[in-house]
């Protein structure tokens, strides 16, 4: 769900285990329909959102949807390893109070304990990662699936998705023994993000939402160039600012995604301004397509759009959807 468009990705596999993109489609949204990840016309939305389930003639109702990034608190916190399970949810509840400053009980919270392995045991500690948001958010996605007659299963969040989708291009680009360093940027209506991982981990992440009014009319050739170049100089500077107090000196790759990553130009500017090889994304590379995908053709700036939509399709095969 995003501020221009609702998207719809539907995957399966073969008997060999090869993706199948069966459905990929989009509802454009109004301007302020959705701002800034806030739903602010439910009915505009909800409607469009069953307008959408009709196109895509899918017998499938349960689905994968995301919060966006703007809406979740994601952090990291250790506690001791023999910690109860009530002790220690008493433990995430005070860390969402404290970073989020609302009570508990307005807060959706979710958890899971990583690195419960002998070695976590014998230092005493392990990582509790935590996801949080407020429930207000949560029922208003909550609600629009269930107006168009949706079964949500899975709820994410936008840059997760995201990563879940690049992660497996990673893998196809480079052989696990290389442990590339690889920024992950999408360029959207109402900003960008750009996330750094390494052996599949997400090191670094950054999201800003353009308060520029060139975010709002790109279509104007007199500000696009302009705006190209600044951006551009922006996202540098950022990746700069990150290989600065990383153990990192340099990056292997720049995967560039979202509706924006195909303004001409930009592409050749990140790489001329970063020096590393600067690849637009296709999140269905790889994949056998239906006859029905075929029949109409996607162009690469709708496909590079799609990157959240098919992390969350991909759910299906490792996450209850």
């Amino acid at each position: 769900m995003g501020s221009t468009s609702l998207k719809w990705v539907e995957l399966a596999q073969d008997d060999n285990s090869t993706l199948i993109l069966e459905r990929c489609i989009m509802e454009p949204l109004e301007t302020g329909w959705i701002v800034a990840g806030r739903i602010e016309q439910f009915d505009e939305v909800a409607a469009a959102l069953q307008r959408l389930v009709k196109a895509s003639d899918s017998g499938s109702r349960q689905v994968a949807l995301a919060m966006p990034d703007s809406a979740v608190i994601l952090t990291k916190i250790r506690l001791p390893s023999d910690m109860g399970e009530v002790e220690l949810v008493r433990q995430v509840g005070l860390e969402v109070e404290r970073l989020s400053g609302q009570p508990l009980a307005d807060m959706s919270v979710d958890y899971s304990v990583q690195g419960r392995t002998p070695a976590a045991e014998a230092s005493g500690e392990v990582g509790v990662r935590i996801a949080a948001s407020t429930k207000v958010m949560v029922q208003d996605r909550l609600g629009l699936a269930e107006a168009a007659g949706l079964e949500p299963v899975v709820v994410d969040v936008d840059g997760e998705a995201s990563m879940q989708a690049a992660q497996r291009l990673i893998g196809a680009l480079y052989p696990a023994s290389a442990n590339p360093v690889v920024a992950l940027i999408q360029v959207g209506a109402e900003g960008y993000s750009f996330q750094v991982t390494h052996q599949g981990v997400v090191i670094h992440v950054k999201r800003t939402i353009g308060d520029d009014p060139q975010w709002a009319d790109l279509s104007m050739q007199a500000v696009l160039q302009p705006f190209i170049t600044s951006l551009a100089d922006d996202l540098a500077s950022d990746l700069d600012g990150f290989l600065s107090v990383s153990s990192f000196r340099k990056l292997d790759a720049i995967l560039l995604a979202g509706g924006s990553a195909v303004l001409p130009g930009l592409q050749v500017e990140i790489k001329r301004r970063t020096f590393a090889d600067c690849v637009l994304v296709d999140p269905f590379s790889g994949m056998r397509v239906s006859e029905a995908i075929q029949s109409s053709p996607m162009s690469f700036g709708v496909r590079a759009s799609m990157l959240t939509a098919c992390g969350l399709a991909l759910r299906r095969f490792n996450g209850a959807c």
